[in-house]
């Protein structure tokens, strides 16, 4: 018995010592984190701010991570201090989050990331990461959807936990240039025509129902006829003034748009609607909130339109309205980086199971990182 018990001793101690180590200490005694640590100490305000801070969790790309973000990370942006810090504290969340915590619904876990043109949020909102389990693996999301898997999760260290993941997260983007990255171009140019850009752009925690090229395309015969005043109204009307994730969606809940009127949501065996439009990518995190893509645009005069939960596809809500050949409102946008909009972030349930539309990383929005954080930096150059 005395010896079991100098045992439990023992291992009660080594225990305490490996969690006791420092963050520091942590990434310094992992080999497979050295070009984080190197990229980190590019800030010594950020490594005094690890090792001070209580209660969080580091989401730490490791050494392959890095070097590819490395290879493309314009030079604009290395010799940018707040453009460096940014990134560092996005993959800093403000909690201690465990692999445990994951499941099939998205979560949303806060960062230490304020940086205003990349949380511009209202008082109280932090910008986030999408957490989700997929295939019995964390995955994580951030600007333009990407996903980030961890490779090794839960280390500990005495203020917090360390998660190892496999790319670099992207910074969070505006609404118009996440929208054409996601190939979501008609959006982008409609925005544009109604000189509604930079009014969407600069909202604070806002939702966005972003209808998608072929929900424009089809009611592509109405598009030529619309005043400036109706399609003013038409995109207020898919603007709600306040920050909504599919897990705050609730069925039969009515959400007041920037337009005035009111969207009702709809959710059935895990989809989720807004009035008939089903909700085909769900919790796209931009710099001012969320966009959720929708297969329909909304019409503000048909507030009662109703859901058909056993059709592929539907309706759309405007009366008379036939498919066009080709997709309104996208001469003279970019053409998006990447391969289009991600399949399975969508996860367009409230559950948000992860394989509800296909594999994530069959489809990713941006191939190269260096892009996507050359058109974050415009924003702030």
């Amino acid at each position: 018995m005395p010896c079991l018990k100098s045992s439990l001793i023992v291992l009660v101690t080594l225990a305490a010592g490996c969690v006791a180590q420092s963050i520091v200490e942590l990434l310094s005694g992992r080999p497979e984190l050295s070009n984080f640590t190197s990229f980190a100490s590019r800030d010594s305000g950020f490594i005094t701010t690890l090792s001070s801070a209580s209660n969080i969790t580091v989401l730490a790309p490791n050494n392959e991570a890095i070097a590819n973000a490395m290879k493309s990370m314009p030079s604009n942006i290395l010799n940018r201090a707040d453009h460096v810090r940014s990134l560092l504290d996005y993959h800093v969340l403000n909690g201690t989050y465990r692999s445990a915590d994951l499941g099939d619904k998205p979560k949303f876990w806060p960062t230490i990331l304020n940086h205003e043109h990349f949380a511009n949020l209202t008082a109280g909102e932090q910008q986030v990461v999408k957490a989700v389990l997929m295939d019995d693996h964390g995955a994580l999301y951030s600007g333009f959807d990407r996903p980030s898997m961890v490779s090794r999760a839960d280390m500990s260290f005495n203020r917090g936990l360390v998660h190892i993941i496999d790319s670099v997260l992207v910074l969070p983007a505006n609404v118009s240039t996440t929208a054409i990255t996601l190939n979501l171009t008609a959006v982008a140019g409609a925005l544009a025509t109604a000189n509604l850009t930079h009014t969407v752009d600069t909202l604070s925690g806002v939702t966005i129902f972003a209808p998608s090229n072929a929900a424009f395309q089809a009611i592509g015969n109405l598009v030529g006829g619309l005043s400036h005043e109706k399609l003013v109204s038409i995109l207020n009307y898919h603007v709600v003034p306040v920050r909504a994730f599919s897990v705050d969606l609730t069925n039969d809940q009515k959400l007041k748009t920037a337009q005035g009127g009111e969207i009702t949501i709809r959710t059935n065996n895990g989809d989720v609607y807004a009035n008939g439009a089903k909700v085909i990518t769900a919790n796209v995190i931009t710099n001012n909130g969320v966009i959720h893509v929708i297969d329909g645009v909304l019409n503000p005069n048909a507030t009662n339109d109703e859901p058909d939960t056993s059709a592929s596809t539907q309706a759309p809500a405007f009366p008379s309205a036939t498919r066009s050949s080709g997709v309104p409102f996208t001469s003279g946008v970019p053409t998006p980086t990447g391969s289009g909009m991600t399949t399975a972030s969508a996860t367009a349930g409230a559950g948000g199971n992860p394989n509800a539309a296909g594999s994530i990383t069959s489809n990713i929005v941006i191939t190269v990182l260096g892009a996507a954080l050359a058109l974050a930096a415009s924003m702030i150059i």
